[in-house]
């Protein structure tokens, strides 16, 4: 997800009627060409993770203001179709804002510990950095519909604020899509090794591209294991469509084996990009 540079025009001396209608052209040239930069995004734990990021200012040109509301707790949306087999991690997708923020549930796995696990995100696709995060204190006992309504009105001013506008359904788009004529298709390349004390292959280093026959190729995600690595599984079951400003949520899915053996646990990154700015040319093209 690469730089775009803004220059400023030179002053010069004009009269007033001509001044006045370059200044009206300035403005919709801006409004316009409002999009991405870049940033990178490091991971938290041993493993090495970078997120490539070229999203650093992409404003909605709808005038229309936010207006604060209520919210419905979030529906599942489903991502890994063999969820029974695997500990997995869930997703509840909530909305969107118009500055490129994106709002969801997570329900982490209990990998048994026994205790009920719950955080809630506002994701900033920009720079795909969470701007608020809540998370619940380890509690033996809960469920999502009673710690939404427990929390509700706490949950319901982060969302306001940051002007959250709840989406009713959600679908996880597979495959190629298309945005204002180009055609893209994500690209997932891994690296794999033999783990000695496994015996077997695991996940050394994956990346994530977005390609497009007419834009070039973007890469989005990095993902680098430490020596030791339990990673035995890397997946993009799919992505999300932002309703506003020409962005996406890549799903990047991964598995890695259980503290005890199996079943093994699936969890999710969240990658946000825009589908305009950032692409390069394809070497040899």
């Amino acid at each position: 997800m690469l730089i775009i540079k803004r220059i400023n025009s030179m002053n010069k001396k004009l009269n007033y009627p001509v001044l006045l209608i370059l200044s009206s052209i300035l403005i919709v040239f801006n409004s316009s060409c409002s999009w991405f930069g870049n940033d990178d995004n490091s991971g938290e734990n041993d493993s090495v993770v970078e997120i490539i990021n070229q999203d650093i200012n992409n404003q909605d040109t709808d005038e229309q203001s936010f207006q604060a509301g209520e919210y419905e707790m979030p529906k599942e949306l489903v991502y890994n179709e063999n969820a029974d087999d695997f500990l997995t991690y869930k997703l509840y997708p909530i909305g969107w804002s118009k500055d490129g923020k994106f709002a969801y549930v997570v329900e982490p796995a209990d990998e048994g510990s026994g205790f009920y696990l719950f955080e809630i995100h506002v994701f900033d696709m920009v720079n795909n950095k969470d701007s608020w995060v809540w998370k619940l204190d380890e509690t033996e006992e809960g469920d999502l519909e009673t710690v939404w309504k427990e929390n509700y009105e706490k949950f319901k001013e982060s969302l306001n604020k940051y002007e959250i506008t709840q989406q009713d359904n959600f679908e996880l788009a597979k495959g190629k899509t298309k945005y204002k004529g180009n055609e893209y298709q994500i690209i997932l390349d891994t690296k794999t090794k033999i783990e000695p004390d496994f015996g077997f292959d695991v996940i050394s280093e994956f990346k994530v591209s977005i390609n497009s026959e007419d834009l070039g190729v973007k890469e989005i995600y990095k993902h680098k294991e430490d020596n030791f690595s339990m990673l035995v599984g890397t997946y993009v079951p799919g992505y999300i469509l932002s309703p506003n400003s020409g962005r996406i949520v890549v799903i990047c899915q991964m598995e890695r084996w259980g503290a005890e053996g199996p079943p093994n646990i699936v969890y999710f990154e969240l990658v946000g990009s825009d589908l305009l700015l950032g692409f390069s040319a394809v070497s040899g093209s």
